[in-house]
This record gives structure tokens, C-alpha cells and sequence, in this order.
């Protein structure tokens, strides 16, 4: 049979029929269902995907910029940062290199007191256009002019009660001439409040000058290094350490962002992987459905069958039949999914809000109704742990894989009801009604 039959008939089995009393056949009802199982199938996957590609670049976007810049030199021989930061500006390719010394020490203001991770910058580093794409300015302004100048992030200034050009007690500790341990206060005037978007950063910083910061804290709980910035650090997660490598003074090492925090990243990566399989089980399940509808189908149609192969199809024919429809309950099942999928990942923040909004009324309704306290406020993804507000980046490519995957997955689901009714004979399918 040639590819215009089979596929006309194939269109006749998979539209269906009406009975005698005029409703719908059950296979019908079975494909549709089949269509309906992979298309709700891929909508949560596909949003997953498209949160946690946009959580993880979000994060990982303001780690890169405003943490671990692209590359890190570190010196292992001496201590000439600013022969090794013009070199490194020097080199082509490099979009900025900046001198950085941090350290941890005590924040007090108000009566509170939070631990702090200090970072001794350059004021070249805050005006740097990536730098400003993902440090928010909430009040004051994002300038260290003076040398006792800070900025805090937004969350550690609301748990300290600061306010731009209130003065905070930054306690370090040194060691002193016997040995011993002894704190030093640095009085510091807050610039500036400012904000990540990212809570777990924004309850850590404190800015301060570098050459401030490398005259008041104690040397042996710092570390100094040079911050080294170049294009497309996704795109090319090691321009920044290949552009320096070989042009820095003698003594220093070169790290990539990838290198630098490791850990973190394998860690984001390996979490998103998860969520993906498990979300990718349903789309399996769904696939059963599709199996299964086909099976329905298959004993619905014996005696189409048993006529076609009386008058000469091939078992080949009716296999191909079968397993090309379940790929095309697939394809439409995918496509209608993936257009879900899209349209919730665009809406997710919306989604998530009117989630909460919704959440919100009814704790509040039901605590009304039953005196009880008002309870704090509900929020779906905790912002302690998650972005303020998910990225929306479509991955059109990995869209198109997930499609093409269900579409195989769903002719691979329909070679058992194709191998079934290519093994049916013509006699057992006249019998059948």
C-alpha cells in the first residue's frame, strides 16, 4: 500500500466514527483523553523547566556580576594588586578589573547586632554598567566618596533599623601584641541601601572602600585579590581567565566564576536536573495513555482490519498506521502543552501572586472566623531562598527537544497496539463486533 492510502485510512481510524445511536465511539473518547493526558503532561514540565532555568540565571547572574566577578587573580608570591589590576585591564577582551578585600566581622546599630561579610571595593566596581544591571539602589546612593562610606544590603539594614546616613559599628578582631584576640570598632556613615533581588545576598554585604577596608581590618582575616570582568560570562564562562593568563605579574593564579564557586553552581544544576526527571515521569505516564488509547482502538476497528487486510495490506501497513498515529497523538498532544506551558511561564510571577493573594484571604478569612491570630503573610517561594522575582527567559531550544522527546516517546508507546494489529488475522477480526 503506498503512502497516500495509508495515510487517508489512517486519518478514517483515527477520526472515528459515530455508533448507531448516534454518540461517539469509545477510541475517540480514548485519543482525546490521550491528547488532553500529554498535553496537562508537558505544561508543568515545561514551567518547571522555564523557573528553574530563570531561578538558577537569575542567581547565578548576580553571584557572577556582583560576587565572584568572571575570574579571580589570587597572588601565591606577592602582593602588588595594582601592577596585577592594570595589567589585567590592559589585556584584551577585559571589561574591568578591580581590587576587592573582604572579610567577615560584626554589624551594630540601633541596639542589634548581625554578622556581616565585608567587601572592601573599589568605587570603579559599583559604577560598572554589569554591576549596576543587578545591584538595585532602594535609598541614599550607590557612592563610597568618603573613606568611612558604606552601603548594606536591604535586608541586614532592616534588621539593623538603618537608614541612609545613619552610622553603623563595623567590630572586627585582631590579634593583638600578647596573642590574644581584641575587637576594633570602624565607625562607618551608610551611604546607601541597596539590593540584589536576592535576600540571601542582601542579609550578608557590607560595602566599604578597599583601601579603607584594607588599612582597618585585620590582615590575617582577609583576603585580597583582583576581580576580573570580560563579555558573555555564560556564553564564554572562561574569556575573562584565558584573556589575563600570561599577562599578570609573576605570582599570581587565575580562577574562572566556574571555578571560584563550584560547588554552588553544581549544586543549582543538579537541583534543577532533579525537578526535570521528576516532572519528565509524568510525561511517561502519559505516554501509557497513549498506549492505551491505541489498544481501545485497535479492538474497536477488527473488522476494518480484517477488510483491509483482506484486500491486501500489509502487516508493515497497519504497523505503520498504528505507530505513526501515536506519534501524531504526541505531536498535537505536545504542541497544545507546550503552548500551555508557555503561557504559564510568561504569567509565572502573576501566577504566583494571585497563588498568594488567593492563600492570603482564606488564612485571614479562616482565622476571622475562628478568633484566632492573623497569620503572617503566605509566600509560595520563600524569598530568604529564592529570587524576589523569577527572571522570564523561554528556552526555545530545549522547548523544542522536550517536544521532539514526547513525540518519540509516543510512537515508542504505540509499536505494542501497532505490533497487535499487525498480527491480527483476518478471520478473528471479522468475528469481532
Amino acid at each position: 500500500m503506498t503512502g497516500s492510502p495509508v495515510a487517508f485510512v489512517a486519518t478514517r481510524f483515527f477520526i472515528g466514527r459515530r455508533a448507531v445511536d448516534g454518540s461517539r465511539d469509545q477510541a475517540r473518547k480514548a485519543l482525546a483523553g490521550a491528547v488532553l493526558s500529554v498535553a496537562l503532561s508537558l505544561v508543568p514540565l515545561i514551567t518547571v523547566m522555564q523557573v528553574a532555568d530563570g531561578m538558577i540565571q537569575g542567581i547565578s547572574a548576580r553571584y557572577v556580576e556582583l560576587g565572584t566577578y568572571h575570574a579571580q587573580a589570587y597572588p601565591y608570591a606577592t602582593s602588588d594588586f595594582a601592577s596585577a589590576r592594570d595589567a589585567a585591564r590592559a589585556s584584551p577582551g577585559v571589561t574591568g578589573a578591580w581590587i576587592e578585600t573582604q572579610s567577615v566581622g560584626v554589624a551594630f546599630a540601633n541596639g542589634r547586632r548581625e554578622g556581616v561579610a565585608v567587601r572592601g571595593v573599589e568605587p570603579g566596581f559599583l559604577a560598572d554598567s554589569s554591576t549596576l544591571s543587578y545591584l538595585r539602589l532602594e535609598s541614599g546612593q550607590i557612592a563610597l566618596e568618603r573613606s568611612n562610606d558604606a552601603l548594606l544590603g536591604s535586608a541586614m539594614a532592616a534588621k539593623l533599623g538603618i537608614a541612609p546616613g545613619d552610622v553603623v559599628s563595623l567590630i572586627s578582631i585582631r590579634k593583638g601584641q600578647d596573642g590574644g584576640m581584641a575587637p576594633r570598632v570602624t565607625m562607618l556613615t551608610v551611604r546607601g541601601i541597596v539590593s540584589a533581588g536576592y535576600r540571601d545576598l542582601d542579609a550578608q554585604w557590607l560595602f566599604m572602600r578597599q583601601d579603607t577596608a584594607a588599612r582597618v581590618l585585620p590582615k590575617e582575616n582577609t583576603r585580597s585579590f583582583v576581580g576580573i570582568k570580560a563579555a558573555d560570562p555564560f556564553g564564554r564562562p572562561f574569556a575573562a581567565r584565558d584573556a589575563v593568563e600570561g599577562r599578570l605579574p609573576a605570582g599570581f593564579s587565575v580562577y574562572s566564576w566556574r571555578e571560584v564557586e563550584k560547588n554552588l553552581f553544581e549544586s543549582l544544576a543538579s537541583t534543577r536536573t532533579m525537578l526535570l526527571l521528576i516532572m519528565a515521569v509524568t510525561v511517561a505516564i502519559a505516554a501509557v495513555n497513549v498506549s492505551s488509547a491505541l489498544t481501545t482502538l485497535v479492538m474497536e476497528r477488527g473488522q476494518e482490519i480484517a477488510v483491509m487486510k483482506s484486500l491486501g495490506a500489509s502487516p508493515a501497513d497497519l504497523a505503520r498506521i498504528f505507530s505513526l498515529g501515536g506519534a501524531a497523538i504526541g505531536g498535537l498532544g505536545a504542541i497544545l502543552g507546550s503552548a500551555g506551558g508557555l503561557l504559564a511561564s510568561l504569567r509565572i510571577n502573576e501566577i504566583l501572586a494571585m497563588i498568594e493573594k488567593l492563600a492570603n484571604a482564606f488564612r485571614s478569612l479562616l482565622a476571622a472566623l475562628t478568633d484566632g491570630i492573623r497569620p503572617e503573610a503566605f509566600k509560595v517561594l520563600n524569598p530568604e531562598y529564592y529570587l524576589q522575582t523569577i527572571p522570564v527567559e523561554v528556552p526555545f531550544g530545549e522547548i523544542v527537544v522536550v517536544v521532539a522527546a514526547t513525540v518519540a516517546l509516543s510512537f515508542v508507546a504505540a509499536l505494542g497496539p501497532a505490533r497487535r494489529a499487525a498480527s491480527m488475522s483476518p478471520l478473528d477480526g471479522f468475528r469481532k463486533r
